[in-house]
């Protein structure tokens, strides 16, 4: 992941069938998890900023990154 993408903050959102979203108001939507197994060990904060790297290294699975509707970014995380 580069460094710009990395450090955009963003907000949690929901969480629905292992998976957490989180999102800001300038278009990033970011989905977290995924995997039953892992997605037990993301502790997070309603309220809370947090980069998109701290999302990916708290809460494993998959990240899938959004811009405006579009996928821009997919990793794998484990």
């Amino acid at each position: 992941m580069d460094k710009e993408l990395a450090g955009i903050k963003v907000k949690f959102r929901t969480y629905y069938k292992y998976n957490f979203t989180f999102a800001n108001d300038s278009g990033y939507r970011i989905t977290a998890g995924g995997i039953g197994d892992e997605i037990y060990r993301c502790t997070i904060e309603a309220g809370k900023e947090y980069t998109i790297l701290e999302v990916a290294d708290m809460c494993g699975g998959y990240v899938t990154v959004w811009k405006d509707g579009e996928v821009i970014h997919l990793v794998t995380i484990g």
